[in-house]
């Protein structure tokens, strides 16, 4: 198998591969490996109806192993403490993940022996109190834009089951979008000055492309959303009420929080798993945002910043290499 672009058949090129890998010249292997899904993307990811050769089971095997070594030698040197250093070395694979908190497991970036409970007190965040009752102040804005919050918010929560339930809530949670990925959306714009200063504060979860995310969410009447995870132990999920009934809930690691009249706020760890139901015949409606997990240093969000902005840069190149090799433990 040839390519017209290319010198080198796909037999010479994996025979190249194997002459590195055996040398221990692992730059160069990944280097031809990308080369390969380049100009031969069958080979490497075929459908997942074709059966798969020895030999090209242990190259999908390589270059997944390889990827993630490439991420983990560009990013290990970041860390300000040695929880920062294991959480660059785990989401590389150079560390195995092993929570240390039942019913935790975040489907993205987790730090180690970094403190944290299901739910937590709002007064435990320092000024996220007044910050609170900052926004509050603005819930009129907030109500006036709940008619436009019709985006299916379970496209936003991370990897969720393909099943029936899943799909019937898409048309039950909606969402409006203010902020995502720490930009500001069409309709966040169009917000008072006065909301954007607050959604600039160092309180927020600001480590772009992932975080902070601002989105009103709309549970509709009698509804339920199943058991699911978030993404990242780094950051608390914060819900400010906007319609609210005290037949709606949230339901983190097996301890439920209803909704009362006068409640300010939730703050909640959703690398737990959670879950939440509305069971009133009148939707509930609450804003939703990121703030960084307080027991994280400042040198620490430093850290997660960088490491997230050099994975979304390595990522947009070899990110999809990294993943291959999943079809051979599923």
């Amino acid at each position: 198998m040839t390519n017209k672009n290319n010198n080198h058949s796909l037999e010479e090129t994996l025979a190249r591969i194997t002459a590195a890998i055996n040398a221990g010249n692992y730059n160069d292997a990944f280097r031809l490996y990308s080369e390969v899904f380049s100009l031969w993307p069958e080979y490497l990811s075929p459908a997942t109806s074709v059966p798969l050769t020895k030999s090209q089971a242990t190259h999908i095997h390589n270059v997944g192993n390889l990827a993630r070594r490439d991420l983990f030698v560009k990013t290990q040197s970041i860390g300000s403490s040695d929880r920062i250093k294991r959480a660059v070395a785990i989401f590389c694979g150079a560390e195995q993940k092993q929570f240390d908190k039942a019913l935790q497991s975040p489907s993205f970036l987790y730090v180690p022996n970094l403190p944290s409970a299901p739910f937590s007190d709002v007064n435990s965040v320092k000024g996220l109190n007044a910050y609170v009752a900052a926004l509050s102040e603005y819930k009129g804005v907030f109500m006036s834009q709940l008619s436009q919050a019709n985006e299916p918010y379970i496209h936003d929560t991370g990897d969720v089951p393909n099943t029936k339930e899943w799909a019937q809530l898409a048309l039950k949670w909606n969402s409006l979008h203010l902020m995502k990925g720490g930009e500001l959306t069409k309709h966040g714009r169009q917000l008072p000055e006065e909301i954007k200063a607050l959604f600039d504060s160092p309180i927020l979860a600001h480590c772009p492309v992932h975080a902070p995310e601002v989105v009103i969410s709309v549970l509709q009447p009698n509804t339920k959303i199943p058991p699911h995870f978030g993404i990242s132990n780094i950051k608390w999920t914060l819900h400010i009420p906007l319609i609210i009934n005290d037949k709606s809930y949230l339901n983190v690691a097996n301890e439920k929080v209803f909704w009362r009249e006068g409640k300010t706020a939730i703050l909640f760890d959703d690398s737990y798993q959670h879950s939440a139901e509305n069971g009133a015949d009148t939707a509930r409606a609450v804003l939703i945002m990121d703030v960084w997990n307080p027991h994280l240093t400042l040198d620490e969000r430093a850290d997660i910043t960088q490491f997230i902005s050099a994975y979304s840069e390595w990522s947009s190149q070899y990110g999809a290499l990294a993943t291959l090799d999943k079809r051979l433990y599923a």
